[in-house]
């Protein structure tokens, strides 16, 4: 629901929620300084650095124990996990504005509604996407061009994710709002033991007992019953800051966590799309050694990219509680923090990427290779997009913690697919070789400016100006 009023009233309806409606007892309404945003958000930094590394094990233990074939079967289904995945991330992080700002506004039981409605829709959405995918994996797996090689291993693999479908969702909605209520260190210790789980259990179910695909798959299957299984203890305590309730369905807000999160959804998506359009463009300028300097520049600035996604996505729920309590100085000041943060980073990760670049680039290839010589040359290209990669994530998530999914997913929709895609299939037609180098930083600085004007236009519509919004967004 949006209710839109005048700055007097804004005003009125301000110092009356001070008055009645006091706000849930959560770490997010606290006073948050740069150290302390930085405290708040580094347990979530931590999460994502520790997911990216467990998901880099994974690969290289199939790879290990089943070879090479496996782990390019893995590769090919990667398109059909995005897309489950998607609806996933968009129901949390959707959800998690919504909760946050119910409770920033002092409304507990609505959020204790929204926590529950976003667990019964998750489990609902896994039970009945599982099912319709394992009647139709045949048909897909075709769909996304397994081959005759490939195909036993892709099977076993997939129909034992799709039978625990609702784990891996509720697993991703546990991580999730572990940060929104407050508790980003439990959320960081609970991953750390999701990961540890799927690594040690891929070795025993691979290794000593040799149950192949269907070890490596259950392995992480039982890593996302830890995740989903502490995430249900901990909400379902009667002290919990956000509870899980017995409850009829809160429509608004679904609603509001589908409409919230839809610019995660639309980002997870494009990107199975760029990324193959990325894969064609290098290998028709610079071959198979081409594609294979890609993947390196992108698994080298990975770890960055995980810092920024963990900070803008533990910083979300802040902005969201600080706008549903209507604290519009508090609001302004983590915004105005939010910029500082990300300014450090940025240039701190493009002069380490630069500067530790040869070395960890000879991590995945030898230095007397064509690939080595060829990604070194143009990494500092490459990594110029680590210069706006914070903020235009950040961009979408302020949007998102608003609840004004429309603007959040435009930002996502252009970064990801439209200025991604305009980049790659001209600029190398217009300037050569190193316009592939270029298109990602020449899409994240189109970005960028779309960013800026977005954020300027609505500082006044959303009050992260310091001054009473001119909107409010209830769910």
């Amino acid at each position: 629901m949006t209710l839109a009023f005048n700055q007097q009233n804004s005003s009125i309806k301000n110092k009356a929620s001070a008055t009645f409606m006091r706000p849930t007892n959560t770490i997010l309404g606290q006073h948050f300084s740069i150290a302390g945003q930085l405290r708040f958000t580094f347990p979530r930094m931590l999460m994502s650095l520790f997911i990216m590394s467990y998901m880099v094990a994974d690969g290289v233990l199939i790879s290990r124990y089943m070879g090479t074939v496996a782990l390019a079967s893995l590769n090919m289904i990667f398109p059909l996990a995005i897309f489950l995945g998607a609806v996933g991330i968009m129901l949390s992080a959707g959800g998690g504005s919504v909760v946050s700002r119910r409770m920033g506004a002092g409304d507990s039981a609505g959020a204790d509604r929204a926590l529950s409605t976003l667990v019964y829709a998750e489990f609902a959405f896994g039970v009945i996407v599982g099912l319709l995918g394992i009647l139709l994996l045949d048909p897909l797996l075709d769909f996304l061009n397994v081959n005759e090689e490939q195909y036993a291993y892709a099977y076993e693999y997939q129909i034992v994710w799709l039978a625990f479908m609702p784990c891996f969702l509720l697993s991703v909605l546990s991580q999730t709002f572990f940060t929104v209520a407050g508790f980003p260190k439990l959320g960081l210790a609970v991953s750390i033991a999701s990961g540890l789980t799927n690594v040690v259990l891929d070795i025993v179910f691979m290794g000593p007992l040799g149950w192949g695909m269907y070890g490596g798959a259950l392995a992480t299957v039982i890593s996302w019953i830890v995740a989903a299984v502490a995430g249900g203890i901990f909400f379902c305590r009667t002290k919990a800051p956000i509870k899980i309730i017995l409850t009829r369905p809160d429509w608004a807000a679904l609603k509001g966590a589908c409409t919230s999160g839809f610019s995660e959804m639309v980002g997870s998506l494009s990107s199975s799309v760029t990324l193959y359009l990325f894969n064609a463009a290098f290998m028709y300028w610079l071959g198979v050694d081409g594609v294979a300097a890609l993947t390196i520049a992108s698994y080298s600035t990975y770890v960055f990219n995980s810092i920024f996604y963990g900070f803008c996505e533990a910083t979300g729920p802040i902005l969201g509680y600080k706008y549903g309590e209507q604290n519009w100085t508090e609001l302004a000041c983590v915004f105005k923090n939010s910029l500082v943060i990300m300014t450090i980073f940025s240039l701190a990760a493009y002069g380490m990427s630069v500067i530790f670049a040869a070395p960890v680039l000879a991590f995945f290839t030898p230095r007397d290779s064509a690939v080595f010589e060829l990604v070194l040359a143009n990494f500092g290209y490459f990594a110029l997009s680590l210069l706006l990669l914070c903020p235009n994530m950040f961009a979408a998530y302020l949007f998102t913690a608003m609840g004004d999914g429309k603007r959040a997913a435009i930002v996502s929709f252009c970064r990801t697919f439209l200025f991604t895609v305009l980049a790659i299939e001209c600029l190398p037609l217009l300037i050569g070789e190193i316009g592939l180098w270029l298109s990602v930083p020449l899409a994240e600085t189109l970005t960028f400016i779309l960013s800026v004007t977005l954020i300027i236009r609505n500082k006044r519509r959303y009050g992260y100006d310091g001054q009473p919004a001119l909107v409010i967004n209830r769910d």
